[in-house]
């Protein structure tokens, strides 16, 4: 299922402890009920002290301005102050007799169920921690909290007020069983399903949705994007009594309740949220909505982790979930090299060997007994997928990158197209802009710039880099060099990438330096905004491109310095208060699909002429290979997908384990298999 994911009174301090994690650490007793109360309120009055003035503001401007577009833009903004302030405080609390008489609700149990009905329950699924690196928490916000492994056990399973589906793209339900989007584009009703409850039995309730925004605003978090967020993004959340609530956003938007949903955190659970968060909750396993839980006794620090399904999920028998999350248990170990990832896999350690860019793997390593002889299979599927934007981003932090002349050149010397072709055995296209695969929305004018020594000479001379040294390497008259360092996720196959890239890049006059490092020390540094070009690739997610995080002046610096600031996703370092920062708000503040897509096309030509980054590559396909007791619906996986396991609709068959280590056993064999899945594929052009 594809899912659509976001100084206070002192607490009472009680008692001496509570929570705790493995460590042995301990903390005192904390429970936050009178600081939230308090919270809402001073909220609710800041909140709305600031619509005023900002109304005030806005207003005054109104009066001076002459241009037309200008007014109208205006006049906009005052209308949606307006009706923020008459809808009332940001946190409210109604009764149920209080909902609107005229709703009309919506349940959609109209679309395919997803997965198959020949599914079974059961069995432990072997797999491995993505990334190569423990992950260095298990909350899902807080500092470290954006890991490689939080899809694992946060996006990809937790369960939000709704869904989407991932073959249909439409709306479907998932905690809360109806839904209503008023005529204003901007509010959504929703019940939270009667069968809705948490891994530990409690019910989910309207105070759980409240917990979620309370975490969100709080100063306890380590991220300002999240307080950001919710605060401009948002004009309140209303709770109609225990079951009924309804989430405001700040400005009407196209498909109202993808924007407005949300996911609940246990207001129990979270009760000691508080000052300490981050080191009270690093190791904690949460209550879920979700089918899988995780165990304390399945946290194996630096080892493995493991997810439990959950015992008489509520959910298990509903239309969209009976087919998925089959698999009793989901282990993840740790193994930090690839290569030994797929000897497990070949003596059945592991089931499934997923085959995203490396693909010696595919043309080669696949080419053994185990395959021949019909034990493992392989499988090639055409999604239809926002593609992950693998390239080398430049922070404009380090004085040299803040040139643009210098990144155009860096553009035309990094070899792409080279990599492509040998590294990636022609498997692959060129990526032209940042946010690929997101249909209309994506520019397709866009031709990103192409290698070439010359015209990386050219843009390097205007730069003032008309000199080389005894290396070939270009420097200005300073005697400054072009020489940047490559931070990146060490694995076999980016290493021999990056290799290339260097090698590459000295035709054209530029030594890159290259630093591989583990995952989680790779995803520390560029966090902190102390690299100088990274390589990576975000995870990107549709309906719609999201850019504002990436690139607007607010995530860039610390406010009123020249220092980056940490733990925002705008690793360029990149701030243009005048032009980008308004086409990014517009963007993020579209109210029709024409609006999103103009802007769109406008911020993709922005960070081309600004030469931000340096686009690497992207496919149409993903490849695996499994043991055949793994098992697939007829199309193997659903149209929206980006790996293999991320839509759980993939089983274990007992019985053909059972027959598949007996023929291992007795030397007997099966028909080789190899299918290629092209029902979602994308034609291009005059493609048959």
């Amino acid at each position: 299922m594809m899912r659509f994911l976001p100084r206070f009174l002192c607490a009472s301090l009680v008692g001496l402890l509570l929570l705790g994690c493995d460590s042995g650490e301990t903390f005192p007793a904390y429970d936050n009920t009178e600081e939230r109360s308090v919270f809402y309120q001073r909220y609710n009055k800041t909140s709305t002290d600031e619509a005023q003035k900002n109304l005030v503001k806005l207003q005054a401007e109104l009066g001076k301005a002459t241009e037309e577009i200008q007014r109208g833009d205006l006049q906009r903004r005052i209308k949606l102050l307006e009706k923020r302030l008459a809808d009332g405080p940001y946190f409210q609390w109604k009764e149920e007799a209080d909902l609107p008489a005229n709703l009309t609700w919506t349940t959609n149990l109209e679309d395919p169920d997803i997965g198959s009905p020949n599914a079974k329950k059961g069995g432990t699924y072997k797999a491995f921690i993505p990334g190569l690196a423990y992950p260095p928490t298990l909350r899902c916000v807080g500092k470290g909290g954006n890991n490689n492994f939080r899809s694992y056990h946060w996006n990809n399973i937790e369960l939000g007020l709704v869904g989407g589906h991932p073959n249909t793209g439409n709306i479907i339900p998932s905690l809360a069983d109806r839904w209503a989007v008023a005529e204003d584009m901007q509010t959504v009703y929703f019940h939270i399903d009667d069968r809705a409850k948490w891994s530990d039995g409690d019910e989910v309730v309207v105070d759980d949705f409240f917990m979620a925004f309370y975490v969100y605003l709080s100063p306890y978090l380590t991220e300002q994007f999240y307080r950001t967020y919710y605060g401009e993004q948002f004009s309140g959340i209303t709770a109609y009594g225990k079951n009924y609530l309804a989430i405001r956003l700040a400005n009407p938007k196209p498909k109202t309740a993808f924007f407005a949903n949300q996911v609940p955190f246990q207001a129990k659970f979270y009760r000691a949220f508080g000052p300490d968060f981050e080191e009270r909750y690093n190791w904690l396993p949460r209550p879920t909505t979700g089918a899988y839980k995780i165990l304390p006794e399945d946290i194996k620090k630096g080892r493995a982790i493991t997810l439990t399904r959950v015992k008489d999920w509520w959910a298990k028998d509903l239309k969209y979930y009976r087919y998925i999350f089959n698999p009793d248990r989901i282990e993840y170990k740790l193994i930090r090299d690839r290569e030994k990832i797929f000897v497990l896999f070949k003596r059945g350690e592991i089931d499934v060997f997923p085959v995203i860019n490396d693909m010696k793997y595919w043309y080669e390593k696949t080419e053994i007994p185990e395959v021949f002889h019909g034990y493992i299979e392989k499988a090639t599927f055409y999604n239809d997928y926002p593609r992950p934007p693998y390239g080398l981003y430049f922070n404009q932090a380090h004085a040299q990158l803040a040139n643009l002349d210098l990144r155009i050149g860096l553009q035309h010397a990094t070899h792409w197209e080279r990599v492509i072709k040998f590294d990636m055995r022609g498997d692959s296209n060129r990526l032209h802009i940042l946010n690929d695969g997101f249909g209309s929305f994506s520019n397709s004018e866009i031709v990103t710039r192409p290698f070439s020594p010359k015209l990386a000479a050219e843009a390097f001379a205007r730069a003032g880099y008309t000199k080389k040294d005894a290396k070939g390497i270009w420097m200005n008259d300073d005697g400054q060099k072009l020489s940047f360092t490559i931070s990146y996720t060490k694995a076999p196959l980016l290493d021999q990438i990056m290799q290339r890239l260097k090698e590459e890049a000295l035709k054209a006059g530029v030594e890159y330096k290259l630093e591989g490092q583990d995952g989680t020390a790779n995803y520390q540094m560029v966090a902190q905004k102390k690299h100088q070009i990274a390589f990576t690739a975000w995870g990107i997610t549709p309906p719609f491109p999201d850019y504002y995080e990436f690139f607007h002046s607010k995530e860039a610096y610390e406010p009123g310095t020249k220092t980056p600031r940490s733990m925002t996703n705008n690793i360029f370092t990149y701030a243009d208060p005048a032009v980008m920062d308004p086409l990014l708000e517009a963007n993020r503040n579209a109210t029709t699909e024409e609006e999103i897509r103009e802007t769109s096309y406008a911020i993709e030509e922005k960070i081309h002429n600004e030469a931000l980054w340096s686009p690497g590559w992207k496919k149409d396909t993903y490849r695996s290979a499994h043991w055949r007791w793994i098992q697939w619906p007829d199309d193997f996986n659903v149209k929206i997908s980006d790996e293999p396991e991320m839509s759980y609709v993939f089983w274990i068959d007992e019985d053909i384990k059972k027959e598949t280590k007996e023929a291992i056993r007795d030397q007997k064999t099966f028909p080789e298999v190899n299918r290629v899945y092209d029902k979602y594929r994308i034609k291009m052009g005059a493609e048959p």
